[in-house]
């Protein structure tokens, strides 16, 4: 994976359509498209898609929104195959995913900004393939559910890079999580390059937190902030096992108050950035 003209670009792949639904709804989507002469540039045109986006659904990396099947279907000539594949893909996973999780991705999906700070781990909407399943794994959950969340938070990932009004991403990442990622070096060089690539997009800040900062505003967990269109800002709470939305004005006011608080301990945007590198360079 690497960055063009700000643009993360996917590097085709073989795909067995056999491996799965998904696989079998990326395969013939590719075949469509070659059979019609386009690249993926040109088909993302056609449907208010990025060919990056194109990329990750071909490869089965991401799945596109349920909205977009048809009309993707009807582009490419599918004569109704994609959006059977779709249905059928979408059944197979049906109760893999916690119904209480659907309600935050609806609330990120539509958010004109976000703010969190994560702890313990590399934010999900800056997590790449590897970290994801890593981290997932240590659940050990049964045969696919790894895989399919990893793919749910791939597929999340396409806020940041969506060509209309990209997400405003801020995060405060704990230098914790940093520890934790070297401890695994072979999933470290590449999660640091994707980070670093990640911030050179414009609407994509991280900020880290020192362990030398101490004790600090936010110690009891971590904090994620959403502005909704017509709804003001909500906060996502999130413990284990379940999470939800709160409203209600005084409660986020006050998250917001120690957000604030804890972004005078971070070291700054240039900062962290360096930091970033270092760490990149120092798995090489």
């Amino acid at each position: 994976m690497e960055l063009k003209d700000g643009a993360i670009m996917v590097a085709p792949n073989e795909l067995d359509p056999f491996a799965s639904l998904w696989s079998a709804f990326g395969h013939y989507l590719r075949q469509r498209r070659n059979d019609l002469g386009w690249t993926q540039d040109e088909l993302g045109s056609k449907v208010h898609a990025t060919g990056t986006t194109v990329g990750y659904w071909e490869s089965a990396k991401r799945t596109p929104e349920a909205r977009v099947v048809p009309s993707l279907d009807e582009v490419v000539d599918a004569r109704g195959m994609l959006v059977i594949l779709d249905h059928h893909a979408r059944e197979a996973v049906a109760g893999v995913l916690p119904k209480w999780f659907e309600g935050f991705k609806e609330a990120e999906a539509a958010a004109t900004r976000e703010r969190i700070y994560s702890p313990q781990s590399i934010p999900g909407l800056l997590q790449c393939e590897a970290y994801a399943r890593c981290q997932f794994a240590q659940m050990r959950q049964q045969d696919g559910v790894v895989e399919e969340w990893t793919r749910d938070r791939l597929t999340r990932q396409a806020v940041l890079t969506r060509p209309v009004a990209p997400l405003d991403y801020w995060a405060v990442i704990d230098e914790a999580a940093f520890n934790r990622l070297m401890a695994h070096p072979g999933i470290a060089a590449a999660q640091l390059g994707h980070l670093v690539a990640l911030i050179d997009l414009p609407n994509v800040t991280v900020e880290i937190l020192p362990t030398a900062a101490g004790l600090h505003a936010c110690m009891d967990g971590a904090v994620v902030l959403l502005d909704l269109p017509d709804r003001g800002t909500s906060a996502w709470v999130e413990p284990m096992g379940e999470g939800h939305l709160v409203a209600e004005r005084a409660r986020v006011a006050e998250m917001e108050r120690r957000y604030d608080l804890l972004r005078t301990e971070t070291l700054s945007v240039s900062a962290s950035a360096k930091l970033l590198r270092e760490l990149l360079e120092s798995t090489s």
